[in-house]
């Protein structure tokens, strides 16, 4: 067995004892509402695609992954992002910085490949070799003379916004904006939750990035209510969780939500401060507009959803763990549960039965508007925060 991470009295210690009170009723705040209808043109509207694109992941800071990726100096990734193509680059002076993959002559992508991590000393455009430094700044230009009246110093790669907190790169991908983010505000108090659990500390240990063909949405919805996980996932996680078994805050424009495990009733025997958001209950938090931290028993869990079109989204799945694998049993173990999270449970059941959704709204028949039941609040709650932010 491997060792659990324990944390300190957290903000969301609250949530346990208003789960513990909440098991084995059907009352209380999540189930003080009826059903309610959802549009589904929500998730293939162009228009509105088009709308969030502008409103959300253009202006509000975006968490891009984790900075222990780049662990080294001279660590580059590519990735593009809502359909803007970014580079993350840990400079020379140990600063990651986040730029618009594009060359500032005739606008070639600098590194072609999108999520491989390499190291570099430089940067050098395939096309005509303008050259970069990790900084950003154009070094290099051949053929200087064609080029009698070009400034260098205004020619280097454009940089967008971005800082490390909690381990987390944030980055706003509007070049145009004048300020940086300030992350703390952005995440009230979410801020606490992640200093609390210790991310910065945590290490990459593994990432898949895949491009499914559904909604972004559709997939936040998924990691938003349990009521399918005794269903969908009935040989996988179901065994784990509880049915229905929840609390959630809503934290401004962001959710912090607390799942019932299995062994949720051995917190009846224990005092409260060892009550544990790993071993008896699921921790998860969406950070607005479209990540998702999950708290397993010893990783975590960050996902990142970027669409690309109203029926295709960039998946991106991050295993965070408390510690390089000491040995050789730990690495399997940790591949393991990469295995079963990453290909059983995400993509092999909850992408799938987005796309089976999606399949659906594309296909050009009826398109009745979705139910949402008092067990689905949550997911009430962002399409909500949504809505507000792309009218504001």
């Amino acid at each position: 067995m491997m060792t659990t991470i324990e944390v300190s009295p957290a903000p969301w210690q609250p949530m346990f004892e208003r789960l513990a009170r909440e098991m084995g009723r059907r009352d209380g705040a999540e189930w003080d509402r009826t059903e309610s209808d959802l549009d589904p043109a929500i998730y293939h509207d162009p228009d509105r695609l088009e709308a969030e694109q502008a409103k959300l992941f253009r202006r509000l800071p975006l968490c891009l992954g984790h900075a222990d990726q780049l662990r080294e100096a001279g660590s580059v990734l590519a990735r593009e992002i809502a359909g803007v193509p970014l580079l993350m680059m840990r400079g020379a002076d140990d600063v990651i910085r986040v730029f618009l993959n594009i060359c500032r002559h005739r606008g070639a992508r600098l590194v072609r490949d999108d999520g491989v991590t390499c190291r570099r000393s430089g940067l050098s455009c395939h096309y005509h070799g303008w050259t970069y430094d990790l900084d950003g700044k154009l070094v290099g230009v051949p053929r200087r003379e064609a080029f009698p009246t070009l400034d260098r110093a205004t020619r280097g790669l454009r940089q967008l916004h971005s800082t490390v907190r909690h381990g987390f790169i944030w980055a706003v991908l509007d070049h145009r904006q004048s300020e940086p983010p300030d992350i703390a505000a952005f995440l009230g108090p979410i801020d606490r939750d992640l200093q609390a659990l210790d991310l910065g500390s945590h290490r990459f240990y593994r990432q898949r990035a895949v491009r499914r063909a559904t909604n972004w949405k559709l997939i936040i919805d998924a990691f938003l209510e349990v009521y399918h996980v005794k269903r969908l996932h009935a040989t996988t996680l179901g065994p784990f969780l509880e049915d229905t078994k929840y609390v959630a805050d809503h934290v401004g424009q962001h959710q912090r939500i607390l799942i019932a495990r299995d062994t949720f009733a051995e917190t009846r025997d224990l005092p409260i401060e060892q009550w544990s958001p790993r071993c008896h209950a699921t921790l998860e938090h969406l950070i607005f507009p479209n990540s998702v931290l999950i708290q397993h028993p010893d990783y975590v869990s960050h996902l990142g959803m970027f669409p690309s079109a109203p029926g295709e989204t960039l998946f991106v799945h991050t295993m965070l763990t408390p510690w390089e694998p000491r040995d050789a049993k730990e690495e399997a173990h940790w591949d393991r549960s990469f295995a079963l999270m990453d290909g059983d449970v995400f993509n092999g059941e909850d992408l799938f039965i987005c796309e089976q959704i999606q399949l659906g709204f594309n296909g050009g028949g009826p398109r009745d508007t979705l139910v949402l039941g008092r067990c689905e609040n949550n997911l009430r709650r962002f399409h909500e925060m949504v809505a507000t932010a792309i009218h504001s």
